[in-house]
């Protein structure tokens, strides 16, 4: 594969999609958002962590593998495993004792927007798009300061049994609490001892405490529910947060009330306008049998798209039965991105998807079903775009509009990336699933769908990690829709 073919294949992507997004009428995305309060970790942070505990003790709870801090003693064990292998991990906190512990032993850098749908939320407003309209069933008013003051993002509101689109300042709800979640970031080759072994991080990566305050509930106002035609126009919804759905509530409630609640708002949602595309962004979830609930309950024949990563692709494997192959992407051995795209193909399948996106670092999969609309290239350069996008994101932290996300356009095309698409052209080019040409392409014509890879820009060292998989794949959906918009427009 041609680098430099790649990198121009970027640049035209790019300013293809900034052409077409302005087609878009509007983004509905729901449900989470939060504060995230940020820390980037030091060796000394990590000697001084370590440091507050019988070193055997911590060694005992890393090979317990907590599933959610209930204590410090489990954040200091999740924090070395995922330190150790380099993956980003989201690990629920019930009690607000952890946020105030990790306040006075380790503080934070600076504080931001967080969540899923709080992130895309924002991102979308900057790239431009005539409306957003956000939905947090939480929607504090502190919450609401990290919205981006663009004037493009609305949040329904209730008054005098009116649904009315608001800015999020003056669309909060009086009196409600903010969920803070915490980021620790760790850079690669950082070094770590415990226990009298020492091992360096293999990439930079972050692991997640999220706050699962006992009041969130992931649900909808039944006004706004009733009155959900008040959103339109919208082309698409981007909905996340499904994690924080429990198994049982203190009223009496379980998660069946609350995936039968969620079903409903996508069912209504597309009674509203048959045209519209419905995407879930997947993250890590502890839980099981939520995980299994909201991919066979929420997302299979109820959604068009999702997007995940590789270690989401592993869990989804996992729970729905596919244990080898679950273990063969988690493992990324020389098979690893033939697995990947195996897996991808297979959620496709069984969940009855059009469309799903995964990224990796260095290349992104996406896989289509027969009879999706737009041409392959036309999909390819959504995943360029978001591609750019990403890299701008890593770069500098942030993207505050279109003009400043042409910097990822400087960052260089992964050449890690190149050499793994190279590895996985052997294998399908030799199931003739493509020839050596459509592959340069990034095209691949399976019998029971169809597929692109791309090579992905890739920042060495970023300045942050949050967030970048919701760049990914926010903007290759809106480029997706701007595209199809931009069609039926004629132009």
């Amino acid at each position: 594969m041609d680098i430099e073919e790649w990198e121009q294949r970027h640049t035209e992507a790019f300013y293809d999609a900034k052409e077409a997004l302005p087609y878009l009428d509007g983004m509905f995305v729901a449900y989470n958002s939060n504060i995230d309060a940020i820390r980037h970790l030091t060796e000394e942070d990590l000697s001084r962590l370590v440091g507050l505990f019988d070193e055997a003790e911590i060694q005992d709870r890393v090979a317990v593998y907590p599933r959610e801090i209930a204590e410090p003693l489990d954040f200091v064990a999740r924090l070395l495993i995922s330190m150790r292998e380099g993956k980003a991990a989201e690990v629920p906190a019930y009690t607000a004792e952890t946020h105030e512990w990790l306040k006075e032993h380790l503080g934070f850098d600076y504080a931001r927007m967080g969540g899923q749908a709080g992130i895309i939320s924002n991102l979308l407003a900057r790239l431009g798009l005539k409306k957003v309209v956000a939905y947090v069933p939480w929607l504090s008013e502190e919450q609401a300061e990290y919205f981006a003051d663009s004037g493009n993002i609305l949040h329904p509101k209730v008054e005098n049994g009116q649904v009315l689109l608001k800015p999020p300042g003056e669309a909060f709800k009086p009196g409600t609490g903010s969920k803070v979640n915490w980021i620790l970031e760790f850079s690669k080759d950082l070094k770590v001892t415990c226990a009298g072994s020492t091992f360096r991080v293999p990439r930079d990566n972050r692991l997640i405490i999220s706050s699962r305050p006992k009041w969130i509930r992931l649900d909808m106002d039944k006004e706004i529910y009733e009155q959900l035609d008040s959103l339109l126009p919208i082309d698409g919804a981007m909905l996340s947060g499904y994690q924080m759905i429990k198994e049982e509530y203190e009223d009496g409630s379980t998660y069946n009330d609350y995936v039968e609640h969620s079903v409903k708002v996508i069912d209504k949602l597309k009674s509203l306008n048959p045209d519209l595309r419905i995407h879930v962004e997947l993250t890590s979830i502890q839980n099981r049998v939520i995980r299994k609930a909201i991919l066979t309950e929420i997302v299979a024949r109820h959604v068009h798209s999702l997007g995940l990563d590789t270690v989401e692709v592993a869990n989804a494997l996992n729970v729905l039965g596919y244990e080898e192959l679950s273990y063969s992407v988690i493992r990324k051995g020389e098979n690893g991105i033939m697995s990947l795209y195996q897996g991808a193909v297979q959620l496709m399948k069984d969940l009855k998807l059009e469309r799903v996106h995964v990224h990796s670092l260095g290349f992104y999969i996406c896989i289509l079903a027969k009879g999706h609309p737009l041409t392959l290239k036309e999909q390819r350069d959504a995943l360029l775009f978001s591609s750019v996008l990403a890299a701008a994101q890593a770069l500098n932290g942030k993207i505050d509009n279109l003009t400043e996300a042409e910097a990822g356009l400087e960052v260089p095309v992964s050449a890690k990336g190149i050499e793994d698409l190279e590895t996985f052209q052997l294998y399908c080019t030799g199931r003739k699933l493509c020839t050596p040409d459509e592959f340069e392409y990034g095209y691949i014509y399976g019998p029971d769908h169809d597929a692109i890879l791309i090579p992905s820009k890739v920042v060495d060292r970023p300045k942050a990690t949050v967030g970048i998989g919701d760049t990914i794949s926010a903007g290759a959906f809106a480029a997706m829709l701007a595209r199809m918009k931009q069609r039926q427009a004629g132009k």
